[in-house]
C-alpha cells in the first residue's frame, strides 16, 4: 500500500485493543475510512462491493456507535442514489442559506436567494406588539424558514419527510452554525460556512404533511413553501393545513406549481382549462371551490413571479416563478 493508514476515530476500545472505529488513509487528497468491527479492520478498495455481498450472511456487523451505522446506511445507497441525494442537498442548502459570491454576473439580483426569504418573513409578520405562540412549516428541508418563524413565534416547528434535510436543520440549530458541501462541478463539492445564526425555539421532525402528528387547530401560523405541488393530494394537504390552524391563524402558501407525474397524477393537479394553479388554490381558500371542504379564508396578499432559484452547481442554475398566498381563517358560525 503506497500511503499507510492511520488510526482515526475510535468507537469502542478495550485497553489499547480497538473493537470499533475506522482506519483513514493518510494522503491528504484520499482520507478514505475503512470501518474496524470487533477487531477487524476491513480494508477493501470496493467497500460497497464486499457490503452488497456480505451483507445478507451477517447477522450483526453495523457495530453499536451511531458514526458506524451510519457508515454502512451510505453503503446501501446506489451510487445513482447517493449523488442524487447529495446534489438535492447542496442546492437547497444553497437557496437556504447561500448568497451571490459565485453567481453570474448575467443573472443580476436573480440569483440572490435573499429576496425571496424578505419576502416571505414580510408575509408572515403578526400584529404589531404580539407574537405567534406556534408556527408550523410543513415541508421545512434544511430549515430556513422555520428559523425566520421562530423569531416570530415562541415555538416554531419545521416538519419534512426527509430524513437528511430535518437533521441538517437540526445539527445547525444544536451547533449554532451552518455548513454544508456545495457542488462546483460533476462529483465536487466545497465547504461552505454561512453567517447565519439559528434561534433555539425550534424543534424540527421528520412527519408526512398529509398525515400530520399534531392535534386539530394548535397554531396560530401554518406555512407550507413549495410543498402543494410536491404532495400525492394536494387537496388534501390544504385540508390538513386547515385543520392544524385555528380561527384566525394565518396560513401561508407558495407554490411555482411545477407538477410532476411520479409525485402526482395529474388528476390531482390543482388547475384546469379555464383557471391557473393560483387563481384555483385562492378560490379553495376562500371557499368558492369545494365549498364541501368548509375553508373560509379572507386573503390579504397574494404575490406573483416571485423569483425563487436553485443552483445545481456552477454551471446550472433553474429559475422558478412563485405564487404566494397569505390568507386568514375566519370563525366558523355557531350552529345552534
Amino acid at each position: 500500500m503506497q500511503y499507510p493508514l492511520e488510526l482515526g476515530e475510535v468507537l469502542r476500545s478495550e485497553g489499547d485493543f480497538v473493537l470499533e472505529g475506522f482506519l483513514v488513509c493518510s494522503r491528504a487528497q484520499c482520507r478514505f475510512k475503512y470501518p474496524v468491527l470487533a477487531g477487524v479492520p476491513i480494508v477493501l478498495k470496493d467497500m460497497k462491493g464486499w457490503w452488497r455481498s456480505e451483507r445478507s450472511k451477517l447477522t450483526r456487523v453495523t457495530g453499536d456507535a451511531a458514526e458506524m451505522r451510519k457508515y454502512f446506511e451510505d453503503l446501501n445507497l446506489n451510487e445513482v442514489q447517493y449523488h442524487a441525494e447529495r446534489n438535492l442537498v447542496s442546492s437547497y442548502m444553497d437557496l437556504h442559506y447561500g448568497g451571490l459570491d459565485d453567481a453570474p454576473a448575467s443573472f443580476g439580483s436573480l440569483a440572490d436567494p435573499r429576496p425571496f426569504w424578505q419576502t416571505v418573513v414580510e408575509m408572515a409578520q403578526p400584529e404589531p406588539e404580539t407574537r405567534y405562540e406556534r408556527s408550523l412549516d410543513l415541508g421545512c428541508s434544511v430549515g430556513r424558514y422555520t428559523f425566520e418563524l421562530a423569531r416570530l413565534s415562541d415555538l416554531a416547528i419545521g416538519m419534512d419527510m426527509n430524513f437528511k434535510a430535518a437533521s441538517s436543520a437540526a445539527m445547525f440549530q444544536q451547533s449554532q452554525e451552518v455548513s454544508y458541501e456545495r457542488r462546483r462541478h460533476g462529483r465536487y463539492f466545497e465547504e461552505m460556512r454561512s453567517s447565519y445564526v439559528p434561534p433555539q425555539n425550534v424543534f424540527f421532525l421528520v412527519g408526512d404533511a398529509l398525515d400530520p402528528p399534531f392535534g386539530a387547530e394548535c397554531f396560530d401560523l401554518v406555512a407550507g413553501l413549495n410543498l402543494v405541488d410536491n404532495v400525492k393530494l394536494p387537496l388534501v394537504l390544504i385540508g390538513q393545513m386547515d385543520a392544524l390552524l385555528r380561527a384566525g391563524g394565518i396560513l401561508i402558501l407558495g407554490a411555482p406549481y411545477e407538477w410532476r407525474h411520479d409525485i402526482c397524477e395529474p388528476s390531482e393537479w390543482l388547475e384546469s382549462e379555464e383557471f391557473d394553479a393560483p387563481v384555483i388554490v385562492q378560490k379553495i381558500i376562500e371557499g368558492s371551490m369545494f365549498p364541501q371542504m368548509g375553508l373560509k379564508y379572507e386573503v390579504s396578499q397574494g404575490l406573483s413571479d416571485v423569483p425563487w432559484t436553485l443552483r445545481h452547481h456552477d454551471r446550472h442554475w433553474s429559475m422558478f416563478l412563485v405564487h404566494l398566498l397569505k390568507a386568514r381563517k375566519k370563525a366558523r358560525a355557531t350552529k345552534y
